[in-house]
């Protein structure tokens, strides 16, 4: 009996040691050196595959990456060269000569004279510029004011006995589309070498005829817009941008194919009370004076009084740049001032005042014409 009792206790002892051992040797090995160092490494390895790289430090990085970052970061940031700011374009407008239009005041038309037909009138009647003179009547051309067509009692040479005037604004031309621009440009010639005969020195602006409106050239063939384009041009190869300046309004009213628009005008030709104050402030805006020879950035070839009596000293004839091509003085064999005109005429010459402090003298070619 006793020895069945410790065979039993000696099985049951070794049982209970085959079921307990692998439990022994696991705490055994978790509790171990190497097995703690086996599990910070892990932990270790998942935290870097796990992390971002912006996180590493330049403890990880050799010392020459260190440098070469540090040199990278203190060096100075390259600039751009710098270039030239880009210079507006000049968007003046300016006559053929190069002389800008300026904008002037009222006060500038004082002492103008305007001359035209019936658009002409609207602009005295409904425009802003009540202060300037105006011979301008209803089917007013070239050919009647140059042969003493009376305008309201006065002619061309009555205007200018009352009063001087030193700028002069033609607008004609409308009346005339029939006979055509080389008709045209004989009787504008006629017209401004009278003017010229009563104002030497006034500037003079040559104003292109207004179009017409579409159905308006449907109308009336002989004043449709390729007629009135035609007197235009022959009016502005009249001009030399200095003495004699060519205006053209018909931007400021035109449609997209160059005609008066239909709902600024009743019958096509005239436009309505209402639009003649703009056309006063557009005149007002294209003007030339002092300013405009200084702004044009051209170079001056005229001289003064006391810089053309030497220049005629030295044999050379003189003029003043606003007079015609055709009139200069000169010193006759005695030393006195003679004048020869366009008409081949030589009288004596006596200088006013405006002429001896004038600076717009040149000197001429024509002694040998003498």
């Amino acid at each position: 009996m006793k020895k069945k009792t410790k065979y039993l206790y000696a099985g049951l002892l070794s049982i209970s040691f085959l079921i307990s051992s692998p439990l022994m040797v696991s705490m055994t090995l978790k509790s171990s050196p190497d097995a703690k160092v086996s599990k910070a490494y892990a932990r270790y390895e998942e935290t870097v595959e796990t992390s971002p790289e912006s996180t590493e430090t330049t403890e990880s990085m050799p010392d020459t990456a260190i440098t070469e970052t540090s040199e990278t970061l203190s060096a100075e940031p390259e600039t751009e060269p710098e270039t030239e700011p880009e210079t507006e374009a000049d968007t003046r407008e300016r006559t053929k000569a190069g002389l800008v239009l300026v904008e002037s005041n009222k006060n500038y038309f004082d002492d103008a004279l305007f001359i035209g037909d019936s658009r002409m009138t609207d602009i005295r009647d409904y425009g802003t510029l009540d202060n300037a003179g105006y011979l301008c009547s209803v089917g007013l051309s070239t050919y009647k004011v140059t042969n003493g067509k009376e305008v309201d009692g006065e002619t061309l040479a009555d205007k200018f006995d009352q009063r001087d005037y030193s700028k002069i604004y033609i607008m004609l031309g409308l009346n005339e589309c029939a006979d055509g621009p080389e008709n045209y440009r004989i009787n504008m010639t006629e017209l401004l070498d009278e003017v010229r005969s009563y104002a030497p020195d006034a500037l003079i602006y040559l104003m292109a005829n207004l179009h017409v409106s579409r159905q308006a050239c449907l109308d009336t063939p002989s004043e449709n817009n390729e007629r009135l384009n035609a007197i235009n041009q022959a009016m502005e190869e009249m001009t030399d941008g200095k003495t004699i300046i060519y205006l053209d309004v018909n931007p400021l009213f035109d449609t997209e194919d160059g005609c008066l628009p239909d709902d600024i005008s009743g019958d096509g030709v005239h436009p309505y009370a209402d639009y003649f104050p703009e056309w006063c402030d557009w005149i007002c805006q294209h003007t030339i004076t002092a300013e405009s020879e200084q702004v044009s950035g051209q170079p001056s070839d005229t001289i003064d009084f006391g810089q053309a009596v030497e220049e005629l000293k030295q044999g050379d004839c003189i003029a003043r740049k606003n007079w015609d091509s055709e009139t200069w003085v000169f010193l006759d064999e005695n030393e006195e001032f003679q004048i020869r005109t366009s008409d081949d005429t030589i009288t004596s010459w006596e200088a006013t005042q405006e002429d001896m402090l004038a600076e717009d003298w040149v000197t001429v070619s024509g002694s040998g014409d003498i």
